[in-house]
């Protein structure tokens, strides 16, 4: 048996197989879209400097000649 909860809504799931879920991890497709749109708008991210951009990488590129 699997048990687990929805990483969005926090709902308890207890399936006997992963094909009994065809969402997992989460408990519904409502979830699993909620979670992708989340991606697609940018709000998870890895804290840390922010990356450079190629034009950034070019001048930096030039300053050093």
């Amino acid at each position: 048996m699997i048990q687990g909860r929805c990483p969005i809504c926090a709902k308890a799931y207890a399936v006997q197989a992963l094909n009994d879920l065809p969402t997992f991890p989460f408990c519904s497709e409502r979830c699993r879209l909620i979670d992708l749109g989340r991606w697609i708008d940018g709000e998870y991210t890895i804290p840390g400097q922010p990356a450079q951009t190629e034009k950034e990488e070019e001048l930096s590129a030039d300053d050093a000649d």
